[in-house]
């Protein structure tokens, strides 16, 4: 990512790139330990936590019960103090998460690393892997005894017994957040319940803490100058999509196209939304029914493989990374990609007045379209086992980092130093270049508040954001799965997974014919999938949700 298009990406203040995570996850290797028992049918449930509502500054247009998040035109000019002392203790705290970008280069000397210390009251010290190493790396420290403090896992990765691992090594927060006893802890009391649950419980009990991201899954990120020179309206039929992508694609531009990790997977989300498929799972009398086995997310994908057959993806899909997509879609190369909510966030002050900036609405295919909801986490944060004081205050630490829009904490955790790394102009925050890698550490990814859109000098697109959540958000469905836990998907879901994605990446790409479909899914019920199924069903019982 270029220099300006990472200056716009900070400038965001409610919004995180992601790869969506619903449906068929990224697929990792490893052990996560011993076997336990990781289900909470049977279980005494410990209490969702309370949610308390921060009274921060009043949106231009405010956030629904259907997950249309608060939307800000301009950054507040009054900043409220949410952490009145200071959280940390003075020890060294020690973390685990992800990164999209190249990770930070020492940062010991940084006047904003020593100002985030300070406030804290720790020695943070971040090991930042990048994505592309991370499922390797978290099955290293998954098998390992030497834990750092804080642990992020989630990111759209399945990782082996990744519950059991938490079960057996990570600390049991409950005692601490469950109910009213979050309100100790005001910015995670903040956290929606939704995403509380998205985490779920692990034998009746509390371990994790949300990185919540808004309910809005993966779609289909488009120029809707393209499309509207190719005739297609915001609300438009199966054969309207069809026939704009055909009238794009000419010469070097093409009317899609997948990156090769989303071919059998994501990219499917918002097809299968649009055909009317059940979001991973439909419950019905209490039992568990797969989409793939369903007529609309068949149709889906036979209707993905006439469009590939089509010649309308770009022709290096299969072999095109995601953050290379992005790049072909920001020059107009390509004109829509499947790809993360967050990444709308970024596209809109890097095209800037190249062209329009949009989301598709779902297209109809006479059923109601189902747009699937994401899960309302990125991930979640882990705490390795230690003394109820170290835990309140390895808590105390991610509340201040979980500060929400509007506050002098979430100011200093997301752009610095005022003077050093921004200035305040005329729509707020004015950020800087400061030194060879002007990222901050993405503490978004140990905690977290509630995402807003504030897209500052992009307001047009941060409205177009709303109305697009306005408009679809209402007809999107959940995975009922969500949050529930299965012996069977803990120990072999990224197996399963894998048969799936693998399956629906040769039919989308032409190398096996749609009949093929039906074989793949009995083998992945044979192999477990059943089993899985039955087991969410034992977990919906007794879940509590």
């Amino acid at each position: 990512m270029s220099n300006s298009s990472r200056r716009s990406f900070l400038k965001l203040t409610g919004l995180a790139a992601i790869v969506g995570t619903t449906g068929p996850a990224l697929v990792a290797c490893g052990d996560g330990g011993a076997k336990t028992d990781v289900a909470n049918a049977g279980k005494t449930l410990a209490p969702w936590p309370t949610h308390v509502d921060f009274a921060g500054p009043k949106p231009d247009m405010p956030a629904t019960d259907k997950g249309v998040q608060n939307l800000f035109t301009t950054y507040p000019t009054q900043l409220t103090q949410s952490v009145k002392q200071t959280p940390g203790d003075g020890t060294d705290v020690t973390a685990i998460i992800i990164t999209y970008e190249p990770p930070p280069k020492d940062l010991s000397g940084s006047p904003r690393w020593q100002a985030i210390n300070k406030a804290l009251g720790v020695n943070l010290k971040v090991t930042v892997v990048p994505d592309a190493e991370f499922a390797t790396k978290m099955a290293t420290i998954m098998a390992s005894n030497d834990l750092p403090d804080i642990i992020m896992l989630g990111a759209g990765y399945v990782l082996p017994r990744e519950a059991d691992f938490v079960a057996s090594k990570c600390a049991d927060l409950s005692d601490l957040i469950s109910g009213d006893n979050i309100k100790a802890y005001p910015n995670l009391a903040n956290i929606p319940t939704y995403a509380w649950q998205a985490v779920g419980r692990i034998g009746g009990r509390l371990y994790g803490l949300p990185i919540e991201r808004p309910v809005a899954g993966n779609s289909l990120l488009v120029n809707r100058t393209l499309l509207q020179g190719a005739g297609a309206p915001a609300n438009w039929t199966k054969d309207q999509f069809e026939s704009a992508m055909k009238a794009i694609t000419q010469g070097k531009r093409w009317g899609t196209g997948v990156a090769r990790e989303a071919l059998g997977n994501s990219h499917q989300i918002y097809h299968a939304g649009s055909f009317g498929a059940p979001n991973v799972w439909k419950v019905e009398n209490g039992a568990f029914l797969t989409t793939y086995d369903t007529d609309q997310y068949k149709a889906a994908l036979e209707f993905t493989s006439k469009l590939w057959a089509g010649k309308l993806y770009y022709p290096d899909s299969s072999s095109t990374s995601q953050v290379d997509l992005e790049t072909l879609y920001y020059n107009g190369t390509v004109a829509s990609i499947t790809d993360g909510f967050g990444t709308y966030a970024t596209a809109a002050p890097t095209v800037k007045n190249q062209f329009t900036v949009d989301f598709a609405q779902p297209y109809n295919t006479g059923p109601a379209p189902t747009p699937w909801q994401g899960p309302g986490i990125f991930g979640y944060t882990v705490f390795k086992k230690a003394s109820t004081a170290r835990l309140k205050m390895l808590l105390e630490v991610c509340n201040y980092l979980a500060a929400p829009f509007g506050t002098t904490e979430y100011e200093l955790k997301t752009f610095g130093i005022e003077g050093t790394d921004f200035t305040r102009g005329a729509d707020g925050i004015d950020l800087k270049e400061s030194g060879a890698n002007p990222l901050p550490p993405p503490f978004r990814y140990i905690a977290n508040g509630p995402s807003i859109i504030n897209l500052p000098g992009q307001n047009d697109a941060a409205r177009r954001l709303y109305d697009w959540e306005a408009a679809v958000l209402p007809l999107s469905i959940r995975d009922p799965s969500n949050g529930l836990r299965s012996a069977t998907q803990t120990a072999n879901g990224a197996k399963l997974n894998q048969m799936l994605t693998d399956a629906a990446t040769a039919i989308t790409t032409g190398r096996q014919p749609m009949s093929s479909w039906d074989a793949a899914v009995k083998s992945w019920r044979s192999a477990g999938g059943d089993k899985v199924a039955a087991e969410f069903a034992e977990e919906l019982k007794s879940s509590g949700s």
